[in-house]
């Protein structure tokens, strides 16, 4: 066999080998996409909350996607039975608290009662008693109040903020949080001016009532005697700005950026009642409608939020 033929023989040799090789990348590359495509698509439905065990068959399935499914499906029992757990304490916690108003309503107002009485009668010690009942009342007060921040945590944790959105007007809110502050305002001798508005907004009315509340109860809790709360809207071309006012103690402008955060509070107010959980409330409520808040604020001079509505639902997908 001369020269050429072996030549040609190790080239057609060569040509064979590359090509079983070229076979043999294309077959682990298409493998390893197939793969790939699989465990993404894992990932994806356990994200998406679609995820669902399937039956694997251990001689056809490789032991990484094996493993993959056993650790989804362990994550999705171990996310139903928080799901689980977190739905039965905020049960729990809102089954208590229900329980839990009337009872002190009841003893607000019968101290209030025998306040009154009191007052009526012709007793040496009145002063005395009157004491005594205003510290009852006021203990009720601040009962009441960590029960409600305990609800409002809970709603937190169990991320229970879910919004029905639907154009109506801003003047629901309005009326409603006037109606609520206007005996605080009476008895810290706040000028609390509510303006009327004709404005339409996207919103969900239930948690909207409760953001806007947070925001003025914190007004009227830093604003001093005689101060002012004022709130007011004002429209835009696709938004609605409710602005809160006050002429309270202000917000260092350090601070502004953190007002918002889970759990802060200013050492500056650190001696009063407080969990630091209503603006954050008041920022997820709005976040969730489509919806923001901002701050401004000056020391000694008072701070103003305003919160900001889209004029139009967004379709949520």
């Amino acid at each position: 066999m001369d020269k050429k033929m072996w030549i040609i023989m190790l080239a057609a040799l060569a040509i064979v080998m590359l090509c079983v090789c070229l076979c043999m990348v294309i077959y682990f590359m298409k493998r390893e996409k197939r793969f790939s495509e699989r465990i993404q698509s894992m990932l994806e439905d356990a994200i998406s909350g679609k995820f669902q065990e399937e039956h694997l068959d251990e001689s056809r399935a490789s032991v990484i996607e094996n493993n993959m499914w056993r650790y989804l499906c362990d994550h999705e029992v171990a996310v139903r039975n928080l799901e689980q757990e977190q739905e039965q304490m905020q049960a729990q916690i809102s089954d208590i608290s229900h329980q839990a108003v009337i009872p002190i309503a009841n003893i607000v107002l019968y101290s209030q009662l025998l306040e009154e009485w009191i007052e009526a009668q012709k007793l040496e010690d009145k002063q005395e008693m009157k004491g005594e009942l205003a510290a009852i009342r006021e203990q009720a007060e601040t009962l009441d109040f960590l029960i409600e921040s305990l609800v409002k945590l809970s709603r937190l944790e169990t991320g229970i903020i879910h919004v029905n959105i639907r154009k109506q007007p801003l003047q629901v809110v309005l009326d409603a949080v006037k109606k609520q502050f206007q005996v605080i305002a009476a008895r810290k001798e706040i000028q609390f001016e509510v303006s009327d508005t004709d404005e339409y907004a996207a919103f969900d009315a239930k948690w909207t009532i409760e953001a806007v509340a947070n925001i003025v109860d914190n007004a009227m809790k830093y604003t001093p005697f005689g101060g002012k709360v004022a709130i007011r809207v004002l429209a835009y071309s696709s938004l609605v700005r409710m602005d809160v006012a006050d002429t309270g103690i202000g917000i260092p402008e350090a601070e502004q950026a953190n007002v918002f955060s889970r759990f802060y509070r200013s050492k500056m107010v650190s001696d009063r009642p407080g969990v630091g959980i209503g603006l954050y409330l008041a920022r997820e409520v709005m976040n969730a409608q489509n919806g923001y808040i901002k701050l401004s604020s000056k020391m000694g001079e008072g701070s103003t939020f305003s919160i900001f509505f889209m004029k139009e639902e967004i379709s949520q997908k």
